[in-house]
């Protein structure tokens, strides 16, 4: 028996096809890294769109791997309508049983989220640089920074209250229309994703609050550069993270705001919030 009841995972990695400035920033970056002959791993491949970048940059084999077999499924069928399917190796796995017998020139992983919290950017990252790539190999993304500022949204706080029922505060995705910004924008913290160790973040913020009001969350974002000249943003199809207190707390302009952020990247439910005023 499968352990999910419809297709979801391919219907989202199709849906991404339509993120055309993301993929065009991706088709640049391949195309500048990607050498004629290359051993191209994709991780995490979808729709198989980035794995099949590679194989016409000039990549002579590619490896592209993601969990679900819809996915791995489609992009076989995708492959062989571009006539790529002889370029390109589809393997049902999960990235950390990737282990292939020679260690690749390329790692292409895009499993970026709004602050590394939900997707697996970091743990795979780790994974590609200890057991896939080779020690001057190039990974894609390179880099990515993470952003946070306090925020009042009442529309997705009145989510957790339905019908006189209560329910546990989560994060939740938002855009800038659910949210008014109440104090300035701060660094929570830095990834180089060929550089990492598996720590917790945590990070003590202090932001002044610019507006009255009352704050709900902290809204956090990224950006990430795929090479030195060619940056991600959330623009690029990606969708803030509110990350809701416990309780809204009032606040007035000129207040300052002091927040504890912690929480292990790729663990969703790691995240704590240590609020003062």
């Amino acid at each position: 028996m499968k352990e999910y009841a419809t297709p979801f995972s391919m219907l989202h990695a199709v849906s991404l096809l339509s993120h055309r400035t993301r993929l065009e920033k991706f088709r640049r970056a391949i195309e500048q890294t990607v050498q004629e002959g290359d051993f191209v791993v994709d991780l995490g491949t979808g729709t198989g769109v980035l794995a099949m970048m590679a194989a016409r940059a000039g990549a002579e084999r590619v490896l592209a791997i993601d969990v679900n077999d819809e996915s791995i499924a489609y992009a076989k069928k995708a492959a062989a309508l571009n006539n790529l399917e002889h370029r390109i190796e589809f393997r049902q796995s999960h990235y950390a049983d990737c282990v292939p017998s020679d260690k690749a020139d390329v790692v292409i992983c895009e499993m970026l989220s709004s602050m590394m919290l939900i997707e697996q950017q970091v743990p795979a990252s780790i994974h590609a640089t200890q057991k896939i790539l080779k020690p001057n190999g190039v990974l894609l993304p390179a880099s990515s920074t993470v952003f946070a500022l306090p925020v009042e949204c009442p529309r997705i706080w009145k989510r957790f209250g339905v019908a006189d029922l209560d329910f546990p505060k989560t994060v939740q995705t938002a855009s800038r229309g659910d949210c008014r910004d109440l104090g300035n924008l701060a660094r929570v913290v830095s990834f180089d994703f060929k550089s990492l160790s598996m720590e917790r973040v945590s990070s003590q913020l202090r932001f002044e609050i610019l507006e009255s009001g009352t704050i709900h969350g902290m809204l956090a974002m990224f950006e990430a550069h795929l090479t030195e000249d060619i940056r991600l943003s959330m623009e690029d199809g990606w969708r803030e993270l509110l990350l809701p207190l416990g309780t809204p707390v009032p606040v007035s302009r000129g207040d300052e705001f002091d927040v504890l952020l912690e929480y292990e990247p790729g663990v969703f439910d790691s995240l704590v919030l240590e609020v003062s005023v």
